[in-house]
């Protein structure tokens, strides 16, 4: 005889959380380093996606947060737009020392907004413990054009991984909480 267990987590909001980006640039070990605060320095390349959870207090509101990292590898491409579905946030991560990776940042936010419409964005510069080869102009560039801020974010180092995920379950949270009062006709 089967028996079920259903584990009770008392979360007020379930959000899921895609990350963005080429291959290798890093958004395997930000979401190791914020759900298990590990880092892992050998690089294997993610095959699909990887799913992840994390339970989490914002100012007493219990959050669950379910991290979609997605294969950067074109081959997945097809394959995205399934996996963007539902999404309440996303991260678009490119690698500070390679600067062909922020090049496409057009092509994954489009994909993105064509599934999700505009949801929460946070943009990572990653790897920021290596010599950058961005050009200051390109980095204002990309701010302006999204009217987002970009995070300098270095997994191996933990430099404001924590800070990048505050910022996006921050503001995922103020738009569940005013879609909910609008629903409720406050």
């Amino acid at each position: 005889m089967w028996s079920v267990v259903i584990l009770q987590d008392n979360v007020a909001y379930l959000f899921k959380i895609v990350f963005l980006g080429e291959g290798a640039v890093g958004k395997t070990s930000l979401v190791g380093r914020y759900v298990y605060d590990s880092f892992e320095g050998d690089y294997l390349a993610t095959i699909g996606t990887d799913i992840h959870v994390k339970i989490v207090d914002v100012k007493e509101t219990r959050v669950k947060l379910v991290i979609w990292d997605i294969a950067g590898q074109d081959n997945f491409a097809q394959l995205r737009r399934a996996y963007y579905q539902n999404a309440s946030g996303a991260f678009f991560v490119f690698d500070t020392t390679r600067t062909e990776t922020i090049r496409r940042i057009d092509d994954w936010i489009n994909a993105l907004y064509a599934v999700t419409g505009e949801i929460p964005l946070v943009i990572l510069e990653n790897k920021t413990d290596l010599e950058s080869g961005l050009e200051e102009d390109e980095r204002q560039a990309v701010i302006s054009k999204y009217n987002t801020p970009i995070l300098k974010t270095s997994a191996k180092e933990d430099v404001n991984v924590e800070e990048a995920f505050r910022e996006v379950t921050g503001e995922i949270l103020k738009r569940a909480r005013e879609r909910k009062s609008a629903a409720s006709g406050m």
